[in-house]
């Protein structure tokens, strides 16, 4: 694609992206890295793309790059009166995604409609990175203080803090490679990281959170080329570390070792067995206990990945594959046939069949790994935690349990709508099919405290999923309350059993409440279960799919269609 100008009329600046020489959609992930100068043309762009190495890095690493162009040639990184550099840093993030600025075409519930999705590049939230250079550094080293939000991490090259950006600072954790900057930088950086020395990497000194690595600080001084720096920052630093949405302005999280995971790719393949060859992509990962192995036979995760994201998003993510490495069993990403979303809906006759996908996918998967059938479980976020769902409603024979995460369906994702469930097509297709047999469906399902329908209320997509959820599972169905009056627990309708849990080590601030429902019936079985994950937004936590496993796991799908209960778990 190469080097465009953009200018953002509304608020009178401009600046340079860098869209690497590949497809906009891929099954791999995106990074995005802003580069903070001082210079407005061109050629400062130019320079550090070809002699600083940037352009490489960007190829490379499937990185889209961002040139922000400063007003009289720096930064307001003081925060005094005159340019919002804050308030344009929000803007200059939000434009980063495509070449224009026209308006994307939306459904009525304000989704992008498939090709505006296919039409834009999709960095991550969670992966975006800032790169400060002259003045520049002072205003990463700013931004980082002051917005954190969004930001995974920083390069400052001879940055300094400033006390008006001190007095505003969130004091939120940021990860930081700081060249030749102020001790007060250091010790602000030191103090939110709750870092301590860690030893040298490289040409740097390290100081790390001993119980996050992904909270972690480079300081060397200065000295070497601006792109060595740039090269080490990604090697030590942007490639390590995160930031999802989950606390108020996001946590740091270790990234995935991609090359290190192992994953069998298939791209665009035609090998399931399916009525219409369709070309498929999924990424499966076999621990190395299964390898060694594979006369025993082993349960199957298959997680869905959320609108516009891929297979490699997914599992960084979720990460389910690495805990499939310690529990020993398989996990497989898909991608939406269609590259943007999973169609759940069902109501498009025309559109791709990723219901039979999985299916095929599932059958694929026991025909050649030591897949124990009894024990397929799917999980997936948003729009993915949709289709794992509808998989299960439809294929309630061959799933044990589901684990899914942030589901805003159905209907509106925000504010409350009428439903009607025999307006649903999975869900009327589910009871039909339960007139057959009386399938039970154990579920898990977690939700964040900063989500659309949170506190949950009456005619809110959370109410109409778990009342649906409910009845199927033969669960007392209580009502809701009202938006005006709603449950002090926030859940909607408390659980019988209420526990609060805080689980993670490298986040011990992190809390869920749990509400587990139990059937009406004598065995009184614990088949739903909804989660509240507090301050977590629209994004996973560490902690969401362990939490789930360890709930569905103990559930097998015996031959008959009944559920059995896998012993010695």
């Amino acid at each position: 694609m190469g080097l465009v100008y953009k200018e953002l009329k509304d608020i009178g600046r401009s600046m340079y992206l860098y869209f690497p020489d590949q497809e906009r959609r891929t099954a791999f992930k995106r990074s995005l890295i802003t580069v903070l100068r001082d210079g407005e043309d061109e050629a400062s762009v130019r320079e550090l793309l070809e002699e600083q190495g940037m352009r490489e890095l960007a190829e490379e690493k499937e990185a889209i790059l961002a040139f922000p162009n400063p007003v009289r040639g720096g930064w307001n990184y003081g925060l005094e009166e005159g340019e919002d550099d804050l308030a344009a840093f929000r803007r200059f993030q939000d434009a980063c995604s495509r070449e224009t600025e026209e308006p994307l075409k939306c459904h009525p519930g304000g989704i992008p409609t498939h090709e505006a999705m296919m039409s834009v590049w999709h960095p991550m939230n969670d992966t975006r990175y800032l790169i400060g250079l002259g003045s520049g550094a002072s205003m990463a080293c700013t931004l980082a203080a002051c917005t954190a939000r969004n930001i995974a991490g920083i390069l400052a090259v001879g940055g300094h803090l400033c006390e008006a950006a001190r007095r505003k600072a969130l004091w939120a954790p940021m990860a930081a490679y700081l060249v030749d900057c102020s001790r007060e930088a250091l010790n602000y950086f030191r103090i939110v990281n709750e870092a301590s020395p860690a030893g040298e990497e490289g040409e740097a000194a390290v100081y790390c959170d001993k119980r996050n690595p992904a909270r972690r600080i480079l300081q060397e001084k200065g000295g070497r080329g601006t792109g060595e720096l740039i090269a080490d920052a990604w090697k030590l630093l942007f490639s390590r570390v995160r930031r999802p949405d989950t606390d108020a302005y996001g946590d740091m999280e270790p990234r995935m070792d991609f090359q290190g995971a192992g994953f069998e790719i298939f791209l665009e393949d035609t090998r399931l067995e399916e009525p219409v060859r369709t070309p498929h992509t999924w990424f499966t990962s076999v621990p190395r206990q299964v390898k060694e192995h594979p006369e025993r036979k082993v349960p199957l995760l298959m997680f869905f990945h959320g609108a516009s994201d891929n297979p490699a998003e997914a599992a960084e993510m979720s990460k389910f594959h690495e805990l499939g490495e310690r529990e020993g069993f398989i996990t497989v990403y898909p991608w939406g046939t269609n590259r943007t979303q999973w169609n759940s809906s069902l109501e498009d006759p025309e559109a791709a069949d990723d219901v039979g996908f999985a299916m095929a996918l599932i059958d694929y998967m026991i025909a050649r790994y030591p897949v124990d059938p009894r024990r397929v479980y799917l999980s997936g976020f948003s729009n993915g935690a949709a289709h794992a769902q509808v998989v299960a409603l439809l294929h309630p024979d061959r799933i044990a349990a589901i684990c899914h995460i942030d589901s805003n369906w159905p209907g509106k994702r925000v504010g409350p709508s009428e439903v009607d469930y025999q307006d649903i097509v999975p869900f009327r297709l589910a009871m039909e099919k339960k007139k057959e047999y009386d399938y039970l469906m154990p579920v898990w399902y977690t939700y964040g405290t900063r989500e659309p329908s949170y506190p949950v209320c009456a005619k809110s997509t959370q109410q109409y999923q778990y009342d649906f959820w409910k009845a199927y599972n033969h669960i007392a169905v209580e009502e809701t309350p009202p938006a005006e009056e709603p449950d002090v627990c926030g859940c909607g309708v408390p659980g019988q059993v209420q526990e609060r849990i805080r689980p993670s080590e490298r986040h011990p601030g992190h809390y869920y409440d749990v509400q587990r429902f139990y059937t009406t019936d004598e065995r009184r079985l614990n088949l739903y279960n909804y989660v509240i994950m507090h301050e977590k937004g629209h994004d996973i936590a560490q902690m969401d799919p362990a939490l789930g496993w360890e709930y569905v796991k103990q559930f097998r799908r015996n031959p008959d269609g009944s559920l059995g209960f896998v012993e010695n778990n």
